[in-house]
């Protein structure tokens, strides 16, 4: 124990730092917002600024953080943790804290499923601490430039060399903690195109990220290279790659199950669709919200914080090819 009591102050140390540049970063995303209808982002801030952060044992030695951001979680092994995420700036000495609590293991790798701040807004404070960060290689770019995220009014980056993967990948990589193998894959542009999914086994976990929202409308980062084709198909790898006993862990919302993620997959593809029909005939952006081609759907997926429309425009975009749509 006495070599972990030492990990406590180094983080400790650091606590008030982060939380200045937290504040700093979070002005920043809503700078130039005033006087307009509340973002994407705001919503999702202030959801996750005021969410109570939750802890769920999945398996023997894996933990789910959420509520603080993206879902965070934790593999334990005989003498350390690897966090996949890392939250949000404002919480990271939070989520550490209640990491250290439940593991009573020092973070020694940190994996990124992708660059978005409610999922690296820890970088920072890991990596201060000498926590080697990982991710596919796109993530990197794009931590280290400033990031405009159509549709939603995320503007972000760039981040300080600390926060920056040290490690990355293309598009697979292998991983142990423990008794556990983590399998990195990276299938081209979905929600970004620098997204992970991980695959845990033996436990029989999958870790996807952003790629799949539960249950609610997601985000389609196109600047960023993601699409809805791509999203449709990395999903299309993942249910292939899983079984009905797997654990699914989204990015948001709740552990699911692969009948859950068939289920998003499937409303992706029905929209994607019904969006096409629309586009075929002609009918541009503004008319094709018009027609409002999720009505029957929003009851159950639109509970989130991307609308109807926000979500409708994305789907749009990315069919028509370009990252900011003709009106």
């Amino acid at each position: 124990m006495n070599a972990l009591q030492k990990v406590r102050p180094l983080f400790a140390s650091l606590q008030m730092l982060i939380f200045a540049v937290g504040i700093v970063e979070t002005v920043s995303r809503a700078a130039g917002q005033a006087g307009t209808s509340e973002t994407v982002i705001q919503k999702a801030t202030e959801q996750f600024e005021n969410s109570p952060l939750q802890i769920t044992s999945l398996d023997r030695g894996i933990y789910i953080f959420s509520g603080d951001g993206g879902d965070v979680t934790a593999i334990v092994d005989d003498g350390s943790t690897l966090l996949i995420d890392s939250g949000l700036p404002s919480r990271t000495t939070e989520l550490n804290a209640a990491v250290f609590k439940t593991t009573m293991r020092p973070v020694t790798r940190l994996v990124n499923t992708h660059w978005h701040f409610d999922h690296t807004g820890g970088n920072t404070y890991f990596g201060s601490s000498g926590v080697a960060i990982i991710a596919q290689e796109n993530v990197k770019q794009q931590l280290s430039s400033v990031q405009d995220v159509t549709f939603v009014g995320l503007r972000d980056g760039h981040y300080p060399s600390q926060a920056l993967p040290g490690v990355t990948y293309s598009s697979s990589m292998t991983l142990r903690q423990g008794a556990q193998r983590l399998t990195l894959e990276n299938y081209g542009s979905a929600h970004t195109n620098g997204d992970t999914v991980i695959y845990i086994a033996p436990a029989n976990v999958a870790v996807v990220g952003d790629i799949f929202s539960n249950h609610v409308y997601p985000i389609i980062d196109l600047v960023s290279g993601g699409s809805i084709d791509g999203m449709i198909h990395s999903l299309d790898r993942i249910l292939a790659q899983t079984d009905e006993q797997t654990k699914i862990v989204p990015g948001h919302g709740p552990v699911a199950t692969r009948a859950d993620l068939q289920d998003y997959r499937d409303m992706l593809a029905q929209v994607r669709q019904r969006i096409k029909d629309l586009i075929a005939a002609g009918k541009t952006m503004d008319e094709v919200v018009g027609a409002a081609p999720t009505k029957d759907l929003n009851a159950k997926w639109g509970g989130g914080y991307v609308t109807a429309d926000v979500f409708t425009k994305m789907v749009f975009s990315s069919l028509v090819g370009i990252s900011s749509a003709r009106r």
